[in-house]
């Protein structure tokens, strides 16, 4: 029984010797692929940058899962420079499926849709980011899609979100307020938002050039 037992160990290490070669083998090959794709990336050639990363993303080893992420980063990033959007895009999925609340993925992927000329998915999009992460960002995303589109009752909902955030977010939106009650011809409630700002905020010359921009205006 011991015999047996110990034949056994040593199948099983052998196994795992050759197994553990072959996946080392693998992760080698990635590598140099990876190093071969980011060569071609800076020199902005992403056709022959796409080639090595896909081969590179076609060897499996249980040792690249951090390097199989960045790849797809690079390979997303590289259709995005040739126009394919799409592509693209299916890959930004596949990475938010792996990591639902990272935020640059709903953001790159956004990047795509909007240069799709689909800034309604792109909104959709931001929000679930906003939802997932509470990052002050896609709140900005939104109100700028939105001004974009000269919808500014939905930018000013945004807006007044980020304004209640802590004050290094807030004051970013306070300032947005008096834009986009500029854009609305709203020039007593943009005096209004503008006043509030520069009390807060006295040392910042933007904000004393809209309120005596606005003076004229009321």
């Amino acid at each position: 029984m011991r015999k047996i037992i110990r034949i056994v160990i040593i199948v099983l290490l052998a196994v795992l010797i050759v197994m553990g070669g072959f996946q080392w083998k693998n992760y080698h090959k990635k590598s140099q692929f990876r190093e071969n794709a980011l060569l071609y990336f800076k020199e902005q050639d992403y056709e022959k940058a796409v080639s090595y990363l896909e081969k590179g993303l076609k060897q499996i080893s249980v040792f690249g899962d951090d390097m199989d992420e960045d790849m797809s980063c690079y390979l997303a990033e590289s259709y995005y420079q040739l126009g394919d959007y799409e592509k693209s895009s299916e890959i930004y999925d596949d990475l938010l499926d792996k990591h639902p609340e990272e935020q640059k993925y709903f953001l790159l992927k956004a990047e795509n849709l909007i240069a799709m000329e689909q800034m309604e998915d792109a909104v959709k999009l931001y929000e679930e980011g906003w939802d997932k992460t509470k990052n002050s960002i896609f709140l900005r995303k939104i109100c700028d899609c939105y001004l974009e589109k000269k919808k500014y009752k939905k930018a000013l909902k945004y807006a007044k979100l980020g304004m209640d955030l802590e004050e290094e977010d807030s004051r970013e939106f306070l300032f947005k307020e008096i834009v986009i009650y500029e854009k609305c011809n709203d020039y007593q409630s943009a005096y209004d938002a503008a006043l509030e700002y520069t009390t807060r905020y006295p040392e910042d010359e933007k904000g004393q050039k809209e309120l005596k921009f606005l003076e004229t205006r009321i």
